[in-house]
């Protein structure tokens, strides 16, 4: 079995290691698709400040080779979704049957190997089966959506709430293409219009420009109350202040991200108006949910254009996306082909 490891900052090996199912309740998946994201660029120049030697890859799809006698769900082609973030099962929260409130989840290619690599031994439990209808690039963000529903979640959505979205980049998008589908409106604000213009194409009507005018559009769209909450996007590029300074006195402020840079914020406003403050960073629970979105089709990816690119390329598009990045260019997903 071929793995890409990257044994410290900027370099990058191929190892072959023999992985095989070890359990009854374990599957053998061949990777078909992985979806190629800032995360693993970070990982890959060392930003990320992981422990190394790691296998990235957080998001991936695959087709199930071989079962053990004690799976029940999927069975050999089914086609799968790989669970980007699974519980410890070590923990005292764990062994207490509480996985949701693991204390330790590990998370594929950051304090656990990802999927970049031809097969993935994994236990049933952390397989989900695709319909036909959810193509494989829509079910690589089942991660993302499923994320996005934990924000809704602790932003308490209701019918008409506005809600101003920070940060146009993949999760931005989708989340507000989320809010729409709850009935909400979202306000999506960015200072880069090649951004905002993908999401107006994906239906999202309130696309603002981060500028000076930018409070007094909002006081334009919400009547003069502001939004009753905000969700801050990680690594937008925008100040992490923004949320105090547009979200209406007792509303909520979420930063949302699977990782966060070093930022430092004023809370005085925040503490002023009485903001609530959260973070989401990972969520595994709302995994069928997200599988149910797609099949609703609550999400258009259309417009994402993502970029396919063969894995046999994968040295010289890390490297090459990565100087984009260390430039202060944002850098778009794009879909590595493992077939």
């Amino acid at each position: 079995m071929k793995i890409w490891k990257i044994l410290s900052p900027k370099v990058l090996t191929e190892e072959e290691r023999p992985d095989n199912i070890t359990t009854d309740t374990q599957a053998k998946v061949k990777v078909t698709r992985v979806l190629l994201t800032d995360e693993e660029l970070r990982s890959f120049n060392g930003s990320a400040k992981l422990k190394y030697p790691v296998i990235p890859g957080r998001f991936a799809v695959g087709i199930v080779g071989e079962t053990g006698t004690g799976c029940v769900s999927v069975e050999k082609n089914t086609r799968v979704y790989i669970h980007d973030v699974t519980p410890c099962g070590k923990c005292a929260q764990c062994a207490a049957g509480d996985t949701d409130s693991c204390a330790d989840i590990q998370v594929a290619g950051t304090n656990r190997n990802g999927y970049l690599r031809d097969f993935v031994v994994a236990e049933e439990s952390e397989l989900s089966p695709l319909p036909a209808s959810v193509s494989d690039e829509e079910a690589l963000f089942i991660g993302v959506v499923s994320v996005c529903e934990n924000v809704i979640g602790r932003l308490g959505v209701t019918k008409g709430m506005h809600v101003a979205v920070i940060g146009a980049g993949e999760t931005g998008n989708i989340l507000s293409q989320l809010l729409i589908y709850h009935q909400a409106v979202p306000i999506l604000i960015d200072a880069d219009d090649e951004k905002l213009a993908v999401a107006a194409q994906c239906g999202i009507y309130y696309t603002l420009k981060a500028d000076g005018s930018l409070a007094e559009n909002i006081n334009r769209i919400t009547g003069g109350r502001s939004v009753s909450g905000s969700v801050y996007c990680s690594f937008c590029g925008l100040s992490p202040d923004l949320p105090f300074e547009i979200t209406a006195p007792g509303g909520t402020v979420v930063y949302a991200g699977f990782t966060f840079p070093e930022i430092t914020a004023q809370l005085k406003t925040a503490l002023d108006k009485r903001l609530t403050l959260t973070a989401v960073t990972n969520d595994y629970s709302n995994n069928a949910a997200a599988i149910n979105l797609l099949v609703n089709k609550a999400v258009n990816f259309a417009p994402f254009r993502l970029q396919k690119r063969p894995v046999a390329d994968l040295a010289q598009i890390f490297a090459s996306e990565t100087q984009k990045m260390e430039k202060g260019i944002r850098v778009n997903y794009s879909i590595l082909n493992m077939i």
